[in-house]
């Protein structure tokens, strides 16, 4: 509902239409409409008269005041809608174009404020063409023909085509050629770009977005824009093989264009992952990827980087002995493994004496084991948290090697975990979840049911909670579709690994049963 112009505005399809507001919504759209009148009315002297005499404002007034009300920041006007949907995309260019200022209205109002990159004394710049000049990028395209567009707002002073500017964010300098003002889907050439327009140059070598660029003989950085953590990540493949370093060029050229995303690839899970902000914004990035880049991806949930350990002693015998023929292999050793704490991941322990195993063969023994700890024994993930110590064994002075020890400490190894409860670990992550008063049982309610401990519930400002919670990794990874649907998209939170813990036992038997599965043809 529009309570400036009182229509109801409906949407399909990314078009909409305005009609009368339906009676069962009447009664509160007048309510609304009254509270708006009251705020302008009593903005303005001459309008606050007018309203306590007839009790309504024109619709130029309306718009007069909001303006003025948003210039002196009496007020700030709130338009809803839905990117995703295309729903109010056009009412909020109508509202900016009716209510928001001029940078000529607000210079002697609100100057910006920055610092000299040369001694760090705080220094101003007022929306004029008279003052040096100092613009901000906020926004790069990497457009397949074109190159990098650079995307720039100035704040004071003018920018003209065929000049040079300083980068006070990277100390460097930029050659600015040809300078565009861009409207939709088409670029205008100018000659230059004054206060408070926005503007595009093209094959800029180092800015990227958030940077300064001034005048060089009067330098000035604005303060660094801070982008927010990526709150959602998802495994991408490539649809067809072969195209994985067409995916990798495309989404490290479009990270220049969107600082909110972060791409890598997973060293052990070897998966190629991105982050974004939520899944639409993954989605935009990935069919923007396809349309720019001419290659397509899937997404799905990322493998989860499980570990195995042991929780008991264990000693067992790894005895490896080959003959077919002239030398043959022989390899004995006994060992004893133990959990280890303290956070060490693996420690091994020569107890030999008396030259049972030669010197020698010690360091294959070590690497047997190392080696199959790394390829896990119970689902193939790597074990940690272990000690190992070998103390007997034998040799053959002709048919034993370095080969055959190390199978031996191979061997020795995944008998003594037979003995030792091996189980499954899982990584735990420290969630800390804002969410309004209204929703804070919900989001609490949601924690615990997947299997999370709240550590503490904090107050904060502007009727919010700041929940803390340890969450285990496997019930995260669609948790920001999952909270903007417990809070109506009005809770954030953030994530870092705490500590690995054990898996229950019920769901440790399901991921080893779908790990070990045979593979189908």
């Amino acid at each position: 509902i529009d309570i400036v112009n009182m229509k109801a505005m409906r949407f399909k399809d990314g078009k909409f239409s305005a009609d009368s507001i339906p009676d069962e919504l009447k009664p509160a759209a007048d309510k609304y409409r009254t509270k708006l009148v009251e705020k302008i009315a009593e903005s303005d002297d001459t309008l606050i008269e007018k309203y306590l005499e007839g009790g309504e404002l024109t619709d130029e007034e309306i718009h007069k005041g909001l303006r003025e009300g948003s210039i002196t920041r009496r007020f700030i006007p709130v338009v809803c809608g839905s990117a995703a949907g295309n729903i109010g995309i056009q009412q909020l260019l109508d509202t900016i174009s009716v209510c928001l200022p001029s940078p000529l209205e607000m210079a002697n109002i609100t100057p910006i404020f920055g610092v000299n990159p040369r001694n760090d004394e705080k220094i101003e710049r007022k929306p004029a063409e008279s003052d040096p000049l100092s613009m901000r990028v906020f926004k790069t395209i990497a457009d397949p023909f074109a190159g990098r567009l650079t995307i720039f707002r100035v704040f004071s002073g003018v920018l003209k085509a065929d000049s040079t500017v300083y980068n006070s964010t990277r100390e460097s300098r930029e050659k600015i050629g040809n300078i565009f003002y861009p409207l939709g889907k088409k670029q205008v050439p100018v000659q230059k770009a004054g206060p408070g327009e926005i503007a595009v140059v093209a094959k800029l070598k180092y800015t990227k977005t958030g940077d300064t660029l001034c005048d060089m003989g009067n330098p000035i950085r604005f303060e660094q824009m801070k982008f927010a953590d990526p709150m959602i990540s998802y495994a991408i493949a490539p649809k067809s093989r072969g195209d994985e370093e067409k995916v990798s060029t495309g989404l490290q050229k479009m990270l220049d264009e969107d600082p909110t995303l972060k791409f890598h690839r997973d060293t052990e899970t070897k998966e190629m992952i991105l982050s974004g902000m939520g899944q639409v914004h993954l989605e935009v990035t990935l069919e923007k990827l396809k349309r720019k880049f001419g290659v397509e991806v899937e997404m799905k949930t990322p493998k989860i980087p499980y570990r195995e350990t042991i929780k008991r002693s264990s000693r067992a015998q790894g005895r490896y002995k080959k003959q077919s023929g002239g030398r043959g292999q022989y390899g004995d050793c006994w060992i004893e493994i133990k959990p280890l704490r303290g956070g060490a991941n693996f420690e091994f322990i020569n107890k030999i004496v008396g030259g049972v195993i030669p010197r020698q063969y010690i360091p294959a023994i070590e690497k047997g084991i190392t080696e199959t700890m790394l390829g896990g024994i119970i689902a193939g993930y790597p074990m940690v948290d272990l000690q190992a110590k070998v103390y007997d064994g034998s040799y053959h002075p002709v048919d034993s090697s370095e080969m055959a020890f190390k199978i031996a400490g191979s061997m020795a190894l995944k008998k003594a975990v037979q003995g030792a409860n091996a189980v499954l670990l899982e990584p735990i992550l420290k969630i800390e979840v804002v969410t309004p008063d209204e929703f804070l049982g919900n989001v609490i309610g949601d924690l615990n049911g997947k299997r999370g401990k709240v550590q503490g519930v904090e107050p904060m400002s502007g009727g919010n909670q700041n929940i803390i919670a340890l969450v285990p990794m496997a019930e995260t990874l669609t948790y920001a579709n999952q909270l903007n649907s417990l809070t109506s998209g009005r809770g954030m939170y953030s994530i870092e690994f705490s500590h690995y813990e054990e898996v229950p036992a019920h769901l440790a038997q399901k991921i080893i049963a779908e790990r070990t599965k045979p593979k189908e043809e």
